[in-house]
């Protein structure tokens, strides 16, 4: 055999070994869990969620009677969805190599807020302390325009019925100056503003009017929630 034979059939022989090693390198098994995984890591980088939010990015598990299966090339990963994304997502994870396979994942997706729940039975009537209070993300669904996200907001009210432990905390469920509390009344003018107290004649929270009576002069007047046990009057 001539030199240049020789040296064609020794570069086609490590060539070929190339291409060889090259695909091992490449190959991977993927059972049902690396498959979710993929997925999930997929939908998390396109993801998009409001800066007060949480996502939860969970696979819906495959069946556990595939069998594990291998790819010599890097999985081709792609959804037809686009973001902001609905609760659920499907994406194809697709593998190129000679054996040609394709599985779908399912993603589920939850856009969690945050609110303020109790962190025991607390009752009706009993003073609100830090203590009594937690912070949870819970589901868009789950949690009402009237919940409470700040647990500033409700130290020093009272609740207006029985809350059970892990109860999302409402403005609807406490009064942050009650029925009968000494408040304080700030009578505000454009120049200065006077302080004296009063007795709650309603229940309040902020932002609501209620009726007070001023313990000096007995006059009614209406007043706005400004804080717990604090009312403000424009005069």
């Amino acid at each position: 055999m001539s030199l240049l034979k020789k040296t064609k059939s020794a570069g086609f022989f490590f060539a070929m070994v190339y291409i060889l090693l090259s695909d091992a390198v490449y190959a991977q098994d993927y059972n049902n869990q690396a498959l979710e995984e993929a997925a999930r890591s997929f939908i998390s980088n396109l993801a998009t969620q409001k800066p007060d939010s949480n996502l939860q990015i969970r696979a819906i598990p495959l069946d556990a009677r595939l069998p594990t299966r291998q790819c010599e090339t890097p999985l081709d990963i792609s959804t037809n969805a686009s973001a902001p994304f609905n609760r659920q997502v499907t994406v194809q994870l697709k593998c190129e190599d000679l054996s040609g396979w394709t599985q779908y994942v399912h993603i589920r997706i939850e856009e969690l807020f945050p609110v303020i729940v109790s962190t025991e039975m607390i009752s009706k009537g009993e003073l609100l302390t830090e203590q009594h209070l937690r912070l949870e993300y819970r589901p868009k669904h789950f949690v009402r325009a009237s919940y409470i996200d700040d647990i500033n907001l409700l130290i020093g009210s009272r609740s207006k019925r029985v809350l059970r432990e892990g109860m999302p905390v409402g403005m609807h469920q406490i009064c942050m100056v009650c029925k009968g509390d000494i408040v304080s009344i700030y009578a505000k003018t454009q120049t200065l503003t006077i302080k004296t107290q009063g007795i709650a004649l309603q229940d309040g929270n902020i932002g609501e009017q209620i009726r007070v009576k001023n313990q000096k002069s007995g006059k009614i007047v209406s007043g706005r929630v400004k804080d717990v046990d604090s009312i403000e009057v424009n005069i």
